[in-house]
């Protein structure tokens, strides 16, 4: 963990993360507490997630299932920050920044793809019917002029 311009950045695999507070107080708090015994202990460098093996960290899908195992579930944010990116960034480049491939890439964009046509169609449809509901369909045989009213 750095600070930057009063910003508290984690890197995770070369990443930089902004920490909204108070994560960079926990963290600190987590960072400081006593090393656990055995290699940890005497190895100069201090991750915050140390691996298994020695000058290692945790990689990003163990990080997951440990933050889905204390009830922090990742892939709602990921998929969330993926659709975004994907709405301001063109799948090529997306692709390669990420290391993705292409097609995983595509699927993301049209996910993203925002498409006004169903709420315009609703809208339309309401100010033409008057007394419905919003978004109601008229179903044949249903209507007030088929019923006999």
């Amino acid at each position: 963990m750095t600070v930057r311009n009063q910003e508290t950045v984690l890197v995770l695999d070369r990443v930089p993360i902004r920490l909204p507070a108070p994560l960079p107080r926990l963290l600190s708090e987590f960072a400081n507490q006593p090393r656990p015994p055995g290699w940890v202990t005497n190895y100069p460098n201090r991750w915050l997630f140390p691996a298994a093996e020695p000058g290692r960290h945790i990689t990003g899908s163990a990080l997951a299932r440990r933050l889905t195992d204390h009830g922090i579930p990742s892939r709602p944010a990921r998929a969330t920050a993926l659709v975004q990116l994907a709405q301001d960034m063109p799948a090529a480049v997306l692709s390669a920044l990420l290391g993705l491939h292409l097609s995983t890439v595509t699927r993301w964009r049209s996910r993203a793809v925002t498409d006004w046509t169903a709420y315009l169609e609703a809208r339309t449809f309401s100010r033409a019917a008057p007394g419905r509901e919003p978004g109601a369909r008229a179903v044949l045989g249903n209507e007030p002029s088929a019923r006999g009213s």
